[in-house]
């Protein structure tokens, strides 16, 4: 190896545990500061390339053999007793009454050290990333512990429950086809719950940490990536029984049904991937449509905010509850056997109908299933396309509804005149991919 690239390679360890130094620097740490942190880096770069020389400077990090191992793993052992010895000198000279502090400094000091390790094995990308991310970790302790005690006990369940869904029974879900039309794969049918209650879970919590403070739009717009359908039902409510004004009322539920038609792209693009195209097309068209109609419908109100806290305080359901998940599961299983049974017995006239029938509950499960199909090829992109859409706009109808009948006339027409333009966007381009 050239002297030039080994000088590169301690060079990109200092910066990086510069990084981190500063940070320490600011708070005052009495153990390592911004000297001390980028000498650990470069000492752990120094491990490996001593590491990579002992065999040659070989180009695969996994040849460095036994005896690097060793080096690296000495370098670790000398950190640690550094550390320790540090700490055991200071100890005396601490004040009685001074307040115990963590070990968030001695393991930035192993984490920087491992990052140099990193680099020195020519593994920029991983070791940068994580002193980068570590500095970042480190210097947002106030703001990590603000957000944590603003979450509730059910706000932690939540991602706890998430945590079971995605890391310990997905992993042990076998992946093979079974059932009906060898329709369900547990595999991927858990991979989409994963999916679905990751994205509603990211809406739980900001709609709980910045629910009480948010407006009513901004609600309904977080409120809509847990559920679009609930927010409809909770914003119509609060017009009829709490004197919300239709005015702000109906652009809010646009706003949230604005939010399903992104969620459903995302869906879909997630699914079907470099298939996805006509369905991202006509989708986009929908909501292009609808975003304009909230936006000019929240230009035109005059009513106030005064029912935000209501509203935000809206649709708080945990997403993540195991029985909400296995409920989806179920219903996933449900529509992909349908929609495959539905294809092969009535061909594209039945997966339409079956469609148009899960726009009434729901659009997660149809998109999933539908743009699954457009990817392996059993259905086109414009035949998904006219499936995804039909259930939007049978979603979109139903929204109408439920704002009529539990918001009032006034909430209907206004919501109406809002999502006119969208309904008959998504009715075109319909039209269009059936004359494809």
């Amino acid at each position: 190896m050239e002297p030039r690239q080994i000088f590169l390679d301690l060079a990109v360890a200092l910066a990086s545990g510069l990084l981190v130094g500063m940070q320490r620097e600011r708070t005052h740490s009495d153990l390592a500061g911004v000297r001390t942190f980028p000498l650990i880096a470069v000492f752990g770069a120094i491990c490996a390339v001593l590491a990579r020389a002992v065999v040659g400077f070989p180009s695969e990090v996994s040849a460095v053999g036994l005896p690097g191992v060793v080096i690296i793993a000495g370098g670790l052992v000398a950190i640690a007793i550094v550390v320790l010895t540090g700490n055991l000198v200071r100890a005396p000279h601490k004040a009685k009454d001074a307040e115990p502090h963590g070990l968030t400094t001695e393991i930035a000091i192993l984490v920087i050290f491992s990052c140099g390790v990193l680099i020195g094995l020519r593994l920029y990308a991983p070791g940068v990333a994580v002193a980068a991310a570590t500095a970042v970790l480190l210097h947002l302790k106030t703001s990590l512990h603000r957000f944590t005690k603003s979450l509730s006990d059910n706000d932690v369940r939540a991602v706890m429950q998430f945590a079971v869904i995605a890391l310990i029974i997905f992993p042990v879900i076998p992946n093979q086809a079974m059932g009906p039309y060898n329709a369900i794969n547990p595999y991927k049918l858990w991979l989409m719950v994963v999916l679905v209650t990751g994205i509603s879970l990211c809406g739980y919590v900001a709609l709980r940490v910045f629910g009480s403070k948010a407006g009513t739009y901004l609600a309904a717009l977080l409120g809509g990536l847990v559920s679009s359908t609930a927010t409809t039902v909770s914003m119509s409510r609060l017009v009829k029984s709490k004197g919300a004004s239709a005015s702000s009322g109906a652009p809010a539920i646009a706003i949230a049904n604005s939010v399903m038609l992104t969620r459903v792209m995302v869906l879909a693009f997630a699914a079907a991937q470099a298939n996805a195209r006509m369905i991202l097309i006509a989708l986009g068209a929908m909501l292009v449509a609808s975003v304009v109609g909230a936006g000019v419908g929240a230009l035109l109100s005059h009513g106030s905010a005064e029912n935000d806290e209501a509203m935000a305080a809206a649709n708080q359901k945990n997403p993540t509850e195991l029985k909400s998940a296995l409920f989806f599961a179920a219903l996933f299983a449900v529509v992909q056997v349908l929609v495959i049974a539905g294809k092969d017995l009535l061909g594209r006239t039945g997966l339409f109908a079956i469609a148009g029938l899960s726009g009434l509950t729901d659009m997660d499960a149809i998109t999933l299933s539908t743009a699954s199909m457009a990817k392996s090829g059993e259905v086109d992109g414009a035949t998904a396309a006219i499936a995804i859409v039909i259930a939007a706009l049978v979603n979109t109808l139903v929204k109408l509804a439920i704002a009529g009948s539990l918001g009032g006339a006034a909430l209907a027409k206004r919501l109406g005149a809002i999502l006119l333009v969208p309904l008959v966007t998504g009715a075109v381009a319909v039209v269009f991919l059936l004359a494809v």
